[in-house]
């Protein structure tokens, strides 16, 4: 991201001196010609001399794949560190506006979904940099936290990688739409839930072999959608080959689902731990909510196919809240856990028996289904 200079910082500027000097000139005041030559001194601005802005620990918005340069606040690390007891995390910044700022800016790591702070970094013109002591991989950046002469201002993000790359999540779901087609979705997420932008190759399973369709990309809100030519049963999946950052990942299969009888094991959680604790494809209704109830499951552990289920598919519970269900409506809220606020926000009351809640990458998915037997 690139700085910006507000309108109040100052900026000295030296008037530009300029010197000519005639050579050869005709003193008997000839016609000869005469060659002039002339030197220029230009304009220099004097440092820009922020003060002191510490960074609060920000939200992490979005990761990309491949990482991107940086542009006036730009941070830089060494190619290969695999076995060095500390890592020279080295910064420079020139704003387009003026020239070098002198700085105390933050070192950044990212931890889970938050940018915490992890050491500071003096710039002079020549930059600045600090060594420090990383044991694992992990993604960086620079941080101003603003003042009246400079706006906040974050650096490109750079990967230290100690050993291995870092892993990620990707779901795919699969749903029917009109004259033979689906709408598959991707969606691409950090471990801690962080929308992952870069691009995903789409395989359907043919016989017993995967083959490439096409390419997709994900967005800032993590997920990818595609139309392809498809029909009931037929399998998808997405796959990441591996690159600087985050290593190789494939999602599970995800079916183009009819709307035949779909079946859910359902247990009773009393606390996020027993959501995270759920085996594989069981679901739980989450008992501290009592304004409605919300059967939850993490989409990475099978249950992405939720959100795919088309309306009027017909959904049997089995253990808690046991019976058939019809799919009657669905609602994918931008982000996820606390981002959500009150289970209320959600509700369905009278329009739904049981939500069905899980994950699509970034985002949440609430299914609305409503008791038929």
């Amino acid at each position: 991201m690139g700085s910006r200079l507000l309108a109040s910082a100052g900026v000295i500027v030296i008037a530009g001196a300029v010197a000519f000097t005639l050579i050869g000139g005709a003193s008997d005041g000839s016609s000869e010609d005469t060659t002039a030559t002339a030197k220029v001194i230009r304009a220099a601005s004097k440092p820009i001399v922020l003060p002191p802005s510490p960074s609060d620990s920000d939200p992490v918005q979005a990761l990309h794949a491949e990482p991107e340069g940086g542009d006036e606040l730009i941070l830089t690390v060494p190619e290969n560190v695999n076995g060095w007891d500390e890592v020279t995390f080295t910064a420079e910044w020139n704003s387009s506006d003026a020239g070098p700022v002198h700085a105390v800016v933050d070192l950044q790591e990212v931890d889970g979904d938050t940018w915490e702070n992890v050491a500071e970094i003096e710039l002079g013109d020549e930059g600045g940099s600090v060594e420090l002591d990383v044991s694992e991989t992990g993604i960086y950046r620079l941080a101003y936290g603003g003042s009246d002469e400079m706006e906040a201002t974050v650096s490109n993000d750079v990967t230290v990688v100690t050993t291995d790359l870092l892993p990620s999540r990707v779901t795919a779901t699969a749903s029917p739409t009109d004259d033979g087609m689906a709408e598959v979705i991707a969606t691409w997420t950090t471990e801690a839930g962080v929308a992952i932008v870069g691009e995903l190759e789409l395989q359907a399973k043919v016989g017993d072999t995967w083959e490439t369709v096409t390419e997709v990309t994900t967005d800032a809100d993590s997920t990818a959608e595609i139309e392809v030519d498809a029909a009931i049963g037929d399998e998808f999946r997405f796959v990441y080959p591996g690159g600087d950052r985050f290593d190789e990942v494939k999602s599970d299969t995800g079916v183009v689902l009819s709307d035949d009888v779909r079946n859910i094991e359902v247990r009773v959680c009393n606390n996020s731990t027993d959501i995270d604790n759920l085996p594989y494809g069981v679901a739980c209704h989450y008992a501290p909510v009592t304004v409605d109830t919300f059967v939850a499951a993490h989409d990475y552990l099978g249950n992405a196919w939720w959100n795919a289920m088309p309306m009027g598919t017909l959904v049997e519970l089995e253990g808690e809240q046991a019976g058939i269900y019809e799919v009657v409506d669905r609602v994918i809220a931008p982000g996820r856990g606390a981002a959500l606020g009150s289970a209320s926000n959600w509700a369905c009351g009278d329009a739904c028996d049981v939500i069905l809640q899980t994950c699509q990458g970034a985002n949440t998915g609430f299914t609305w289904l409503r008791q038929i037997d």
